[in-house]
């Protein structure tokens, strides 16, 4: 009897260490969440704070600039975004990126192609290299690199 008895308090003791391992691993995942939604930085722009949250998390996931997307948005006048919107965006200009820089060009210059891709297409993109060897003076592509600037500098300056 007293064998059995020690085996049960073991087995009870080995449950609640397992259980208060598998619950602070929980509580560890459940921060992390909102470590990264803490992160996101919400500009004061006419786009909820959710929706920029979720433009944020997708730009992470695809190694895309937030700030660049929500500059081509600006530029573009487009203030009502859906979901499914931002993620066919997200996933257009990440497969523009990553077309141009297989060409390989230098990253300031898949910028460049990135934004006129955007507007031109790529082989719009492609035809209006040949005839202008200074797209970066394209008025498209100085405004969303100008307003993207502008977005990350405002996050430097103090509120006070």
């Amino acid at each position: 009897m007293p064998i059995t008895r020690g085996l049960i308090w073991y087995v009870s003791i080995i449950s609640i260490i397992i259980l208060i391992l598998i619950c602070s691993l929980a509580v560890q995942n459940t921060v992390g969440i909102s470590s990264i939604d803490y992160k996101a930085p919400i500009y004061d722009l006419p786009i909820s704070e959710n929706t920029q949250r979720d433009i944020w998390k997708l730009c992470e996931e695809n190694h895309l600039s937030y700030e660049l997307l929500l500059a081509i948005n600006h530029v573009e006048g487009i203030t009502n975004t859906a979901n499914s919107n931002i993620k066919a965006e997200v996933e257009q200009l990440t497969y523009i990126r990553d077309y141009w820089a297989k060409q390989g060009y230098p990253d300031e210059t898949v910028f460049d192609l990135l934004l006129l891709s955007r507007q031109r297409g790529i082989d719009g993109c492609i035809s209006f290299m040949k005839d202008n060897k200074s797209y970066d003076l394209d008025r498209y592509v100085q405004q969303v690199t100008e307003y993207k600037y502008y977005l990350e500098q405002s996050l430097d300056t103090p509120t006070s």
